[in-house]
């Protein structure tokens, strides 16, 4: 089956050399190409084109957030006055490096954050301190999340 993008056609190959690169971003080309029983050159020379057609975008280290004493995720929903508050609070909270993820969503909330904090009273500060007193912000809503179960990209 191919997968078509606007400006590329994704087929078998590349798929394939994508489940290597997003099982570990790490993997040598050469070794894919081994992999695949193909040339170095040809996979190299595909991924080059998966990078300029966007569809790898890049590469990044997983960092164990607990190993570093942060261990409380949070996700909030954020209420806004406004709509039109929306860039303004979203340029604020990306000032909080605390602030892992934002979604711009439908249903009750205007925005869906995610937290990583050392502790509840770290998440309780972030809440009290920053993210309630940026102008637009009516209301939000915090779950915390007790077990991270699943992470993954999506599959080929």
């Amino acid at each position: 089956m191919k997968i078509i993008n606007q400006d590329f056609i994704l087929d078998g190959i590349d798929k394939e050399i994508l489940s290597y690169l997003t099982e570990n971003a790490r993997t040598p080309i050469l070794e894919i190409a081994r992999n695949m029983g193909a040339s170095g050159a040809s996979i190299h020379q595909r991924v080059r084109k998966l990078e300029e057609a966007g569809i790898i975008s890049g590469s990044y280290v997983k960092i164990n957030e607990e190993k570093l004493g942060y261990t409380t995720h949070a996700f909030i929903g954020i209420y806004l006055d406004k709509a039109s508050h929306n860039s303004e609070a979203v340029s604020m909270l990306n000032k909080i490096p605390e602030v892992t993820s934002c979604y711009y969503t439908t249903g009750g909330w205007s925005l869906l954050i995610k937290l990583t904090c050392r502790d509840n009273n770290h998440l309780s500060a972030l809440l009290s301190d920053k993210i309630q007193k940026i102008p637009g912000i009516s209301r939000t809503e915090t779950y915390i999340c007790l077990k991270h179960q699943i992470e993954r990209q999506i599959k080929f």
